[in-house]
């Protein structure tokens, strides 16, 4: 189970931007379509360790995506969290596809491939959305201290990294040109302390959680973190600024959670005692907090799709 969480998380870190977690408008780049493209059912089958891992890879130009649903396709073209996803067919979350698609531009990078995912959604799948703007329950991240003293798990850090968005495209084509493992030297080893990477740390049987450590890195990682984790948008409203480095735990049963809203489900030993509190965990050991709020936030109504015919 372990290898299967860790690969999956990593392509969800990946593939999840975070100007839409600014609410920051995309601008669609130029027009553009997949040369070539094929969709196909996965196989109820699939062999090898990471066989039924749910991956959707955009990058180098080719989109590759492997044992998803039509909801994970939307949420990888729009750039959205399956909270931010209203509406959808009763199969998009069930049925699974393999497709692989070719840009006629090599170097195309992660935003011009969600547009051109967009266009094969709805041309393949008939797929019709629409954007809106809810009032819905959001956070807004915070300091927990009047002080402003951070957690044992947090500080301000003297690497000197690249923004979030670029590690983000180094990461996807690491992935496209070697597979999961091949990001082992971006990521960095278990209790290695490498500038500008993000550490997995497994559970332990002292530690039931799977723990993220960050080196030099901007608090839009751990907002990213936080609104996949919690199921609301979260809003930076620390004041902070300037890269990180902190360690965040996620118990097991969260994760499951957050893998089951994606039709995945993930294997958990009988009698799992209950992981760390994911609050409890953002205060005692960041220094931070969870403000609840209600707030405008733009959200995607999917009005209608169609199974699509394999070719």
């Amino acid at each position: 189970m372990r290898s299967r969480v860790l690969a999956t998380m990593t392509l969800v870190l990946a593939t999840s931007g975070a100007a839409m977690l600014a609410q920051a408008p995309q601008t669609a780049p130029a027009a553009q379509n997949f040369e070539v493209a094929s969709v196909k059912p996965s196989n109820p089958n699939p062999t090898g360790p990471l066989g039924a891992t749910p991956m959707v890879l955009p990058a180098l130009g080719r989109l590759t995506a492997q044992n998803v649903t039509l909801r994970m396709l939307v949420m990888t073209a729009y750039n959205r969290q399956p909270f931010e996803i209203i509406g959808g067919t009763p199969w998009w979350n069930q049925n699974k596809f393999d497709i692989t698609a070719k840009a006629e531009d090599g170097s195309a990078n992660l935003d011009q491939m969600r547009f051109m995912l967009r266009g094969l959604l709805a041309d393949r799948f008939k797929l019709k959305a629409h954007p809106e703007t809810r009032e819905v329950p959001i956070y807004n991240l915070v300091l927990a201290r009047s002080d402003g003293k951070l957690g044992p798990k947090m500080k301000a850090s003297t690497d000197t990294c690249p923004d979030f968005k670029e590690q983000q495209q180094k990461m996807l084509e690491a992935i496209a040109k070697g597979g999961v493992s091949a990001l082992q030297s971006l990521l960095g080893k278990p209790g290695e302390n490498k500038p500008c990477s993000i550490t997995q740390i497994p559970p332990t049987p002292d530690n039931l959680a799977l723990g993220f450590k960050a080196t030099g890195q901007s608090l839009e990682l751990l907002v990213t973190l936080l609104t996949q984790l919690s199921g609301r948008p979260v809003a930076n409203k620390t004041g902070l600024t300037g890269p990180y480095d902190f360690e965040l735990s996620v118990s097991l049963q969260t994760l499951a959670a957050l893998y089951q809203e994606l039709g995945v489900t993930l294997p958990l030993p009988p009698n799992l005692p209950e992981g760390p509190a994911l609050m409890t965990t953002i205060q005692e050991d960041l220094g931070l907090k969870l403000d609840s709020q209600r707030g405008p936030h733009d959200v995607l109504v999917v009005e209608s799709a169609e199974l699509p015919t394999p070719d």
